[in-house]
Order: C-alpha cells, then structure tokens, then sequence
C-alpha cells in the first residue's frame, strides 16, 4: 500500500474501533473487513500493537479468530487486555474468551 491507501485503511480501522461497544468484541478479520480491506487482518494487529499504551481507544475489544487474546499468556499485553476485557464482564480461561455477562446483569453468587 502506499501512503495514501495506509492512511485510508488506518482511518477507516480506528474509526470501527472506536465505535465497538462496551462488553462486545471483533476479530481482526471482521474489523479488516467491516473497515473495507479484507483479507488485512494481520495488518489490522499490527495496527492494534503500535497503538500507543495511553490510546482511549478500545483495542482490547479485538480479539483472533478462534475468540483468543492473541498475546502470550502472562506477558504485559495479555494481561492488559484481560483486565480490560474481564471489567466488562469477558470471562477469559487461559487466552480464551469464554462467557460473556455483562457488568450490570451478573448474577450473585448462589450458596448452597
């Protein structure tokens, strides 16, 4: 891509991300997609990667494919997302999100 087109897809990537709600998340691919350049998911996560660490943007709401966090387990990233991830309500198991409550709706504790 040249200069032109790289802004364009940055544009276009960071504007759908901004607008992903609270307690959702993507895929690299569907965001690639839904910015007008499919088949550019790796470019999408290097994207996410170079965001600069006090970015308001909701980055960690971009997960792979395989709904996983795409950072190795216990690394700065990894557990930067899923912080971020389980305040809104993400249950994550290892680096795979794995229930969805949100915050607002989670149910007590039952005792038995």
């Amino acid at each position: 891509m040249t200069n032109q087109p790289i802004d364009r897809f940055k544009s276009q990537v960071l504007l759908i991300l901004s607008e992903i709600p609270k307690g959702e998340c993507i895929a690299y691919g569907e965001l690639a997609k839904l910015a007008g350049f499919p088949g550019y998911a790796r470019q999408v996560g290097q994207l996410m990667k170079n965001l600069p660490k006090d970015t308001k943007l909701p980055w960690h709401r971009v997960v792979n494919a395989q709904r996983r966090i795409s950072f190795a387990e216990n690394t700065d990233g990894y557990l930067r997302q899923k912080e971020r991830l389980e305040q809104e309500g993400w249950l994550i198991v290892g680096t795979r999100l794995t229930n969805h409550t949100p915050p607002s709706r989670q149910k007590p504790e039952q005792s038995q």
